[in-house]
Formats: structure tokens, C-alpha cells, sequence
């Protein structure tokens, strides 16, 4: 009997599989000598080797895609890796980045609050000098009126004057025509003319102080500038006329 020479060239071409011992192949083929037809035994033996052929073919296809995954997977591995790498170092700088603007942050608030101080007591002293603005502009207000009050005292002395002038003038020219008279006796009280916030009258006992007197009126030390009538109409009593002395505030 003649066994299938394209089967054995499979079986020889099987990978992994050793050369052919041509005893084993005697051994087989003695095993199977009693049946009747070889050549059927020869073609179940060429479809086992093909089917074993085609396991193996799939089994180093199976291996090969395992390898393929395996690299792919370690490919893989080692870009996430990398990708772990470059996060966590852009990490790093990211919370060193943080940092660095926290402790800005933290300056930018400290110099707000300390502007912020700054401004308070910037109103504080603002609010101060403001009223001591305002009361300079009351005092200076206050010293005009006054100033208007001391000339309207002023024109009213200087015309009070004019009229005692002329009355003066009148009663010396009555006492020139008119024969001497008795003296009069002296007046029990005398008035004070003094011009200050305005002006007022005092009334005082006794004679009238003389020219250049040192008075006192409310504790205000004043010297008699003149010595004249009373101001008030029909009033015989002699009035001095006051102003501060030298030297008083």
C-alpha cells in the first residue's frame, strides 16, 4: 500500500513538528494493516493533519493577536503612563501657581484693608477740618456782623456828637445872651457810653468820671475818652464816653 504523499507533506510541514521517523510511520501504518481499504486510512489521517493543521494555524493566528494586544495594551499602558506623568507635573505647577496667587491674594487684601484705614482717618481729619472750617467762616461771620455792628455804633456816635456839638454851640450862644446863672447843683448820677458789641448805656451813681479815667464795666477795664452831655433827650446828666483802655484785650 502507497500512503497519501500530499498528506505526508502537510504532516511534514506541520510547524513545530519534528522530521518523520519512517518507524513510526511503519508502526501506524502497521497498525492499521488488517483493514481493507488503506487508502481510506491514509485519508482520515491527511483530514486529522489538516484539521490539527488548521488548530495550529489558529492557535499562532490567537497568539499572534494576543502578542499584537499585548504591545498594543503595553503601548497603551506607557502613553498613560506618561499622560500620569505630564498630569500630575501640570499639577504640581498648578497648585504652586495657586500658592503664589493665594499669598498675592492675601498682600492685595492686607494693603486694601490698610488703604481702606488710610481713608477712614483721611475722613477723620477731612471731618475735623471741616468744622473747624466751619466754625472760622461762623467766627468770621460773627466779627462782620460785628464790625457792621461797630460802624452802625460808630455813625450813630459820630452823628450823636454832631448833634451834641450843636447843642453845645446853641446853648453857648443862649448862655452868652442870658445873664449868668446859678450854678447847678451836681447831678446824683451820670451815664456811661460804651461802645462795645454795639454799644450801650450804664448808669452810674455819683459825678461823672474825668477825661482819660481808668472805668470798669463788667469786669472790662475802660478809660473815659470824652466827657459830655447825655445823649438821651431832655436828659441833664453828663454821660463819659468809654473805650477800651490800652493794653486790655
Amino acid at each position: 500500500m502507497q500512503g497519501n504523499p500530499r498528506g505526508d507533506r502537510e504532516l511534514e510541514d506541520w510547524p513545530g513538528r519534528k522530521p518523520p521517523d519512517e518507524g513510526i510511520r511503519h508502526r501506524l501504518r502497521a497498525l492499521f494493516a488488517a483493514t481493507d481499504d488503506e487508502e481510506a486510512v491514509d485519508a482520515l489521517i491527511s483530514d486529522r493533519g489538516r484539521e490539527i493543521e488548521e488548530q495550529t494555524e489558529r492557535l499562532q493566528q490567537t497568539i499572534e493577536s494576543l502578542e499584537r494586544r499585548e504591545e498594543q495594551a503595553g503601548r497603551l499602558r506607557s502613553a498613560v503612563e506618561e499622560m500620569l506623568r505630564h498630569g500630575s507635573a501640570e499639577l504640581d505647577e498648578r497648585q504652586a501657581e495657586l500658592a503664589a496667587l493665594a499669598v498675592e491674594l492675601r498682600a492685595r487684601e492686607e494693603a486694601i484693608r490698610e488703604q481702606e484705614r488710610d481713608i477712614a482717618l483721611r475722613k477723620q481729619e477731612l471731618g475735623a477740618v471741616e468744622l473747624r472750617r466751619a466754625a472760622v467762616e461762623r467766627r468770621e461771620e460773627t466779627a462782620t456782623e460785628r464790625e457792621a455792628a461797630l460802624e452802625q455804633a460808630a455813625a450813630d456816635v459820630r452823628d450823636r456828637e454832631l448833634e451834641l456839638a450843636e447843642r453845645e454851640r446853641s446853648a453857648a450862644v443862649v448862655s452868652d445872651l442870658a445873664p449868668p446863672a446859678a450854678p447847678e447843683p451836681e447831678a446824683a448820677t451820670h451815664l456811661l457810653y460804651v461802645a462795645r458789641d454795639g454799644w450801650q448805656l450804664v448808669e452810674r451813681d455819683g459825678p461823672v468820671p474825668p477825661l482819660d479815667a481808668a472805668v470798669e464795666v463788667d469786669g472790662v477795664a475802660l478809660v473815659v475818652a470824652r466827657v459830655g452831655h447825655s445823649p438821651l433827650p431832655d436828659d441833664p446828666r453828663a454821660c463819659a464816653y468809654l473805650e477800651p483802655a490800652r493794653g486790655a484785650a
